[in-house]
């Protein structure tokens, strides 16, 4: 049986990969590889909905690789994903 933080983990991943189209927030090619924009080893804040994000392999490398310069990138990118797809201005609540 699935621990109750797992099975939470398991609801937000379906809803993270529907709300990205199941595709790489970078460069938009299919992919199911969530990302945690601010890293795990910041705490466990970092595995809410609104820090995860779907890459590529190879964006996902990329954004292990720099850390300094990804995080505000993809949370710029996330925001303005979401604004684009649902006309939100404010992402509060996703």
């Amino acid at each position: 049986m699935k621990s109750k933080a797992r099975q939470e983990l398991d609801l937000s991943r379906d809803l993270i990969l529907w709300l990205f189209d199941n595709r790489c927030l970078m460069c938009g090619k299919p992919s199911n590889v969530i990302h945690e924009v601010v890293p795990i080893s910041h705490g466990k804040a970092s595995l809410i909905i609104q820090n995860r994000v779907i890459l590529c392999d190879e964006h996902h490398s990329w954004a292990h690789s720099s850390t300094s310069v990804s995080i505000p990138i993809l949370q710029s990118r996330r925001k303005k994903f979401l604004i684009r797809k649902f006309g939100l201005e404010n992402e509060v609540a996703i």
